[in-house]
């Protein structure tokens, strides 16, 4: 395994669903309920707008050859919106220089992963840029939202090692989402076979 594949499998949806997961029964354990249906709330738009763009492209060939963009980088987004939420919540009683510091630091990872997308010519610096805005979006939704809402009364002990034993667990899983979008704009489109990048050279 080259060190981009073992960085990239950090962003499957394998890892990155179950993580989400966790956040969501961490609030409803903590009694944040209404916290937790913001969350599932914002994570759903962010993850409904990367199978969008992405089966309009398979499906249809709607995307940008300009920008060569074929849809949002799932691995870029997913991480992104699950890292800087998590953090935040993790951080809640810390200095705010130190939340900051932690924020960056989630941010390199998160990029990181959007840099291995690169790296592994899964994606192309729109889509990872995409994702990185998208996920970003999900997390300041979800942080400004949470600022009216009651905190979790949790000790964040339980979600620091359920989000370490899920990170370990599953990680280099394949969760193969990109299989089923594949089959789901064949279904909604009607056609035999999805696009490709080959489109925009005029070869597909």
């Amino acid at each position: 395994m080259t060190p981009w594949q073992l960085i990239t499998d950090f962003g499957d949806s394998a890892v990155m669903l179950p993580a989400a997961a966790t956040i969501a029964l961490w609030l409803a354990a903590g009694g944040a309920w209404r916290a937790m249906i913001v969350w599932l709330v914002d994570f759903g738009l962010g993850a409904a707008s990367v199978i969008g763009t992405k089966i309009a492209f398979l499906g249809w060939g709607i995307g940008s050859a300009w920008l060569n963009f074929t849809g949002i980088s799932g691995h870029t987004m997913l991480t992104t919106s699950v890292t800087l939420t998590a953090i935040h919540l993790l951080s809640r009683g810390v200095a705010q220089r130190h939340r900051l510091a932690l924020m960056a630091i989630g941010l390199a990872g998160a990029l990181a992963v959007g840099i291995s997308r690169l790296a592994l010519d899964a994606h192309s610096i729109s889509e990872v840029c995409s994702g990185l805005i998208i996920g970003g979006l999900v997390a300041g939704g979800f942080v400004l939202a949470s600022r009216r809402l009651a905190a979790p009364d949790l000790a964040p002990g339980l979600m620091i090692a359920s989000l370490a034993i899920i990170c370990i667990a599953m990680h280099g899983q394949q969760a193969g989402a990109q299989d089923f979008i594949e089959r789901l704009a064949l279904y909604l489109s009607g056609h035999g076979e999805t696009y490709t990048r080959a489109v925009y050279a005029g070869i597909a």
